[in-house]
């Protein structure tokens, strides 16, 4: 196996309800040209794209009259919504047979202690049941390039980016957070989110250095 076939773009949460919905993040249509670019590129290299989409029902403790934007949210994602649907200028909502769809954040959790909604780890594939790293396993992956919505503070209130990577580079994969693709909650949160990923041993990368990765590899 070429070493760019065990490599896969994960495009984390990148939904309405983040992007221009009821939880929006801050100038987030702006990192949607970049992950359109990096879908661009995996596909034409025949390359493996996966989609995490949060799909809550609509009574869970992670949802709140009166959140606190660390462990309670206001209602955002619910499935069946528009909210929770991939932003529609995304090539991956446009095409989704450019990408595996995992789905998380659908059990009715009682309290924020039982939230399943963050990281990607726990998500499921849409049509199979396969948890995100039993498929990651099957399909030889070894690197994985995160995007998407959104990151916190890359420690003790780590959101569904960082979550995510730093779970995955536990089970042991190569993880880069590609920097210029990932928007955050609190402007003051990204450096210091970068910061600790970096300390975690997770890489910090942009676009134009996987682009001349994938360009060399193979």
């Amino acid at each position: 196996m070429k070493t760019q076939e065990k490599r896969v773009l994960a495009i984390i949460d990148a939904q309405n309800d983040f992007i221009n919905g009821s939880l929006a993040v801050p100038g987030g249509e702006r990192r949607v040209g970049a992950i359109n670019r990096l879908t661009h590129v995996y596909g034409r290299a025949g390359l493996r794209i996966l989609t995490t989409q949060d799909f809550h029902p609509k009574e869970t403790a992670h949802f709140s009259d009166e959140p606190n934007f660390v462990d309670t949210w206001p209602v955002h994602c619910v499935a069946g919504t528009h909210g929770a649907e991939l932003y529609p200028d995304l090539d991956v909502a446009k095409h989704h047979a450019l990408a595996t769809r995992f789905l998380k954040g659908m059990a009715p959790c009682e309290s924020p202690a039982d939230d399943d909604s963050y990281t990607g780890v726990l998500a499921r594939n849409i049509e199979t049941g396969v948890s995100l790293p039993e498929w990651l396993k099957q399909h030889g992956i070894e690197t994985i390039d995160v995007v998407g919505y959104a990151i916190g503070d890359g420690d003790e209130h780590p959101l569904c980016v960082d979550s995510t990577a730093i779970d995955l580079h536990k089970l042991g994969y190569k993880v880069n957070v590609i920097a210029d693709a990932v928007e955050e909650v609190l402007p003051e949160n990204r450096a210091k989110c970068f910061k600790n990923l970096g300390a975690k041993g997770i890489r910090l990368t942009t676009l134009y250095e996987v682009l001349q990765e994938l360009n060399h590899e193979g």
